[in-house]
């Protein structure tokens, strides 16, 4: 018999979810090196082989050299976009590092794949538990991921904020807009395009964090996060 006003002790099941996203992140970081030592190599290696081929025939008019040339220019296409794919999954070392630096890194490698700017507005704040660091990193990878997409622009802003014991994320963009879908309830984001909301979604409530989108057709994208500074 349990002993009376006894309730759950949460301290374990806030470190089971620190040690979930821990290994969820390492096997991301393994998949990132599989990605990259072996499939990568093989398109790079088949590419250069295309491109030797199709150099030296670059005189012919036949159906075969158009096709070739054809075959080359998806090779890059895919090798471009795979490379960024591995760009936005590889993380950093979040341990000793702080939030706002740890959020940087999003938003250059944003940069350096549209060649357009992220305006950065990062305010320091508490240090934060790793689950949240990890939580608060992917979500705002996705958010960027998502502005280059969808929005049909490349600039963004990023806003970082504590206030009241809360950490306050922001992600705006001033592209084409939507009309978000559901968060909550049984048939939010599940349609195959809203992947990437259903996944920033759950990172959220996986760190106790809430989840809110504001868009409107030729109106832009804001997406906030809100978690405790506990996590």
């Amino acid at each position: 018999m349990g002993r009376r006003g006894s309730t759950p002790r949460p301290r374990r099941a806030r470190g089971s979810v620190t040690r979930l996203l821990a290994v969820a992140e390492e096997e991301v970081q393994r998949i990132v090196l599989d990605l990259h030592d072996g499939p990568v190599q093989d398109i790079f290696a088949a590419l250069s082989q295309l491109s030797f081929v199709r150099a030296r025939s670059l005189e012919s008019t036949s159906p075969e050299t158009a096709a070739l040339a054809r075959a080359v220019g998806l090779l890059e296409s895919s090798l471009r976009e795979i490379r960024g794919l591995l760009s936005t999954l590889r993380g950093p070392v979040f341990a000793h590092r702080s939030l706002a630096e740890l959020l940087e890194e999003p938003a250059v490698e944003h940069e350096a794949l549209t060649g357009s700017p992220v305006q950065l507005d990062l305010a320091q704040v508490p240090d934060v538990p790793l689950r949240v660091k990890l939580g608060l990193y992917r979500i705002l990878q996705e958010a960027l991921s998502n502005v280059r997409r969808h929005a049909q622009v490349s600039a963004a802003e990023v806003r970082l904020r504590a206030r009241a014991g809360r950490i306050l994320l922001e992600i705006c963009d001033r592209g084409r807009g939507f009309e978000p879908p559901a968060l909550t309830g049984p048939e939010a984001t599940r349609r195959s395009e809203h992947i990437g909301l259903r996944g920033m979604r759950e990172r959220a409530a996986l760190i106790g964090g809430t989840l809110s989108i504001r868009s409107r057709p030729g109106r832009g994208t804001r997406v906030r996060v809100e978690v405790a500074v506990d996590g």
